[in-house]
């Protein structure tokens, strides 16, 4: 049977064990972290690194798969995708090589643009605005931004090359891009110079605008419908409208 004695040596005991363990607790947090803020500071710079990296050797690392796609990697691995982003490789599409003689980037962006358009001629009749082809070209080259001024380079090419119709102004000051013969009339013309600017237009504004009796409008109006340039969308409420996907309308 233990003594007093024996018994509050062993609660001292017990007691300093219980305080060493929560100093070495204490410690052990303290440790911890500072480590993490340390790393924390490190994942800091080496993320400025790495844009710093990206931001002199951009150009190179685009046009280089491997280079691009371990790049890729270590973005996702610094949590970066949503800031610089992430992306599948797109292969360059073909160069308009065999058809020029030649291999240049406006090339192959020309090369590009007329898939494009191909794929949607069914939707917009082979007209855009030039300012919906930057926007769609780029739609589809996510993480590469290419300057409108480059694009419109490009689709110039196409014309001297006469491979499109090419680049027409209207009144309202729109450029607008033939990419396939259209038949087009001066009344047409007018009607897109009247809905550049929304995407679309109405009998109703088209009269007003123009100062055409009813028929005229209509005829025209109907003249780009059957030609895939523009597109009806009737409502109650609304009355019906004349969409024109290649202007942004939708």
């Amino acid at each position: 049977m233990l003594c007093e004695e024996e018994i509050v040596l062993g609660l001292r005991e017990i007691e300093e064990k219980i305080r060493v363990k929560a100093a070495y607790k204490k410690k052990s947090v303290e440790l911890m972290l500072e480590e993490l803020g340390t790393l924390l500071e490190s994942m800091k710079e080496l993320k400025k690194r790495v844009k710093a990296f990206e931001k002199k050797w951009g150009k190179d690392i685009k046009e280089d798969r491997e280079f691009y796609e371990k790049m890729a990697e270590i973005r996702e691995e610094l949590g970066l995708p949503e800031e610089v982003g992430v992306f599948k490789w797109k292969e360059k599409p073909g160069s308009l090589e065999k058809l020029t003689g030649k291999g240049s980037f406006y090339d192959q962006l020309g090369i590009e643009i007329l898939e494009m358009t191909k794929e949607l001629k069914e939707e917009n009749g082979g007209l855009m605005a030039l300012s919906e082809v930057v926007l769609e070209t780029n739609k589809r080259r996510p993480g590469m931004v290419i300057a409108p001024g480059y694009i419109v380079k490009a689709v110039e090419k196409l014309e001297n090359e006469k491979l499109i119709p090419g680049i027409k102004k209207l009144k309202s000051g729109a450029e607008i891009v033939e990419f396939f013969s259209v038949s087009m009339t001066t009344d047409g013309m007018e009607i897109l110079s009247v809905a550049a600017k929304k995407g679309w237009t109405t009998l109703e504004e088209v009269i007003l605008k123009t100062e055409w009796n009813r028929e005229r409008a209509k005829r025209a109006l109907e003249g780009l419908k059957d030609a895939g340039i523009a597109r009806i969308d009737k409502s109650y409420s609304e009355g019906e409208k004349y969409y024109f996907p290649g202007l942004g309308g939708h």
